[in-house]
């Protein structure tokens, strides 16, 4: 289908709606009440799909957009706090309440982290918390140290970039002045002051200090980020993130590593590929929301196929022969331009389970237009029916195609079982079909007999002569059962009544010479009895019916 343009603000929202029910889906699954290997699996594929649907959010939406210049930093930050969080909440609780929390061995790599991540208030809290517990240049340094990070500069829309560029410089100066004070304290084995060295180090973005204290690319690159280019825009995330990347040994990488770095590296046909091998469902949405930010082209000179129908496509192959999603696997065909004729293909082979499925699956076909899957769907489940004996079903879906010759093969059967039982037990059958307001010529034969049958049941012989004359003139009878009715008629030639005039006997020497010249005797011919009864009552009764 084609590409239907859709405003930013309106992107911004349904991205922002999709990471939502991403993170719902993850918090249901990590509160079921037995976490399966499976369901850990699930949790690791949805957190990963949630972190890379977000970096290219705040890659291509939020941040740079044409006549936009906001600095990608604080959502970076934010990007990576939520996907990747560090220090762990409960962690700093558990260690914020040791008794001797100054000789507590994690504090320090605590504090590190908080700075690494950005989370300067936290920091200043922790300082001020072990500040008293440490020696007295230590615990000097420790409040200083907290003050200026609470004085850590932020940007907002309101202030100019010169301004807030002013204010980080002598942030950071004052940063440098603090490392080198510490620096110069003896003894320089306290440990504190060590710590403290290293948390100011970080803070005022030094490069060998972050790549040291730094345990994964995200850590390094988020700190490199907010304490050396608080300002940067998107376009400076390929070369940052390449020096960055280059510390780690690719074998190190997993498939998520992979995708984010060829985010952020701009390498769009890389990315879809390691999407795909995270989840189907990622790489044909990711594929989808390119397509609408107009990003998709240079994955277009890339790929054999265009992607974003190539990997809907895929998506809606798997969908589509699932128990439960098989109307999403339809959808996502029909929305990855497929044709018709392929689109059918996958709907007839869709199983129909009960007939509640059936609608579903022909309404689905209707949305699409697929007559073809329409007409093939309800003949396979009319002969289904058939099979099962629900003969009323299976004429329905017949009727609904137009197949005439079914109908005709499912009446023939209820004739044939009826000649076999003597016994017209038809009834609810035609009766069903026939209220629905479907017309075939030989349903109307079964019920037509069915009326003669009552009507002579019921010792009301003319009526009943007057509709088997009115059956065979018509000739909605098939040649097959002519010869029967004319049997039938034998009684009321012979009865009491005057059931037939002279002009209606003639109809039926006429029906009966006709039967004689055609390629359908049925059983009159092969029994000359019948034959010669039949022929000597309705001489009788033409002689009857001259003298009445």
């Amino acid at each position: 289908q084609e590409r239907v343009a859709v405003g930013v603000d309106s992107l911004l929202r349904m991205s922002a709606l999709y990471r939502e029910v991403m993170l719902r889906q993850i918090r249901v699954l990590q509160e079921a009440s037995s976490v399966t290997e499976f369901i850990a699996g699930e949790v690791d594929t949805f957190h990963s799909m949630h972190a890379v649907w977000h970096l290219l959010e705040i890659i291509y939406l939020t941040t740079n957009l044409p006549g936009l210049s906001t600095s990608i930093v604080p959502y970076f930050m934010e990007w990576l706090n939520l996907n990747f969080p560090a220090p762990l909440a409960e962690d700093g609780q558990q260690i914020l309440a040791s008794a001797d929390l100054a000789l507590n061995t994690e504090l320090w790599p605590y504090m590190k982290k908080l700075a690494l991540r950005g989370h300067v208030s936290v920091l200043a809290n922790t300082l001020e918390r072990v500040a008293p517990e440490l020696s007295a240049q230590a615990a000097k340094w420790a409040r200083d140290i907290a003050k200026t990070a609470r004085n850590m500069p932020l940007g907002s829309s309101e202030e100019t970039a010169g301004s807030f560029n002013g204010r980080w410089r002598r942030w950071s100066e004052e940063l440098q002045n603090m490392a080198t004070a510490i620096a110069s304290l003896q003894p320089s084995d306290d440990v504190a002051l060590e710590s403290l060295n290293t948390v100011v180090d970080i803070m005022r973005g030094d490069a060998d200090t972050i790549s040291e204290e730094g345990e994964s690319w995200q850590d390094i690159l988020g700190a490199l980020l907010l304490y050396s280019e608080p300002t940067a825009q998107a376009d400076r995330l390929p070369s940052l993130a390449g020096v960055v990347v280059e510390q780690f040994q690719a074998t190190e990488f997993s498939v998520l590593d992979r995708a984010l770095v060829a985010l952020l590296n701009y390498e769009l046909p890389e990315f879809l590929v390691f999407c795909n091998q995270i989840d189907p469902w990622l790489s044909a949405h990711m594929a989808d929301l390119m397509d609408h930010i107009s990003i998709l082209d240079v994955c277009r000179a890339a790929f054999a196929v265009d992607p974003r129908e190539h990997y809907l496509l895929a998506l809606g192959e798997i969908y589509v022969g699932h128990e439960n999603l098989w109307q999403v696997g339809l959808d996502y065909l029909g929305l990855g331009g497929v044709a018709k004729c392929v689109m059918v293909e996958y709907a007839v082979r869709i199983p129909l389970e009960s007939d509640a499925k059936a609608r579903q699956v022909l309404g689905v076909c209707k949305k699409y237009g697929l007559a073809a899957a329409v007409d093939r769907i309800h003949r396979q489940l009319g002969r289904q029916q058939w099979r099962r004996g629900r003969l009323g079903a299976a004429i329905a879906h017949f009727a609904e195609v137009g197949d005439r010759a079914s109908i005709g093969l499912i009446c023939d059967q209820l004739w044939g079982q009826y000649l076999a039982s003597g016994v017209l037990a038809y009834g609810p059958v035609v009766d069903s079909v026939m209220a629905a307001g479907l017309s075939h010529e030989r349903l109307l034969f079964l019920v037509r007999f069915r009326d003669f049958h009552e009507s002579y049941k019921a010792k009301q012989f003319v009526e009943a002569g007057g509709i088997l004359l009115a059956i065979l003139e018509s000739e909605i009878a098939p040649p097959y059962a002519v010869a029967d009715l004319l049997v039938d008629a034998i009684p009321l030639l012979e009865g009491d009544v005057l059931v037939f005039s002279a002009e209606q006997t003639l109809e039926l020497m006429r029906c009966a010479e006709a039967l004689v010249q055609s390629q359908f005797p049925g059983r009159v011919v092969d029994n000359d009895g019948e034959l010669k009864i039949f022929s000597v009552a309705c001489a009788r009764n033409l002689a009857r019916s001259y003298l009445v």
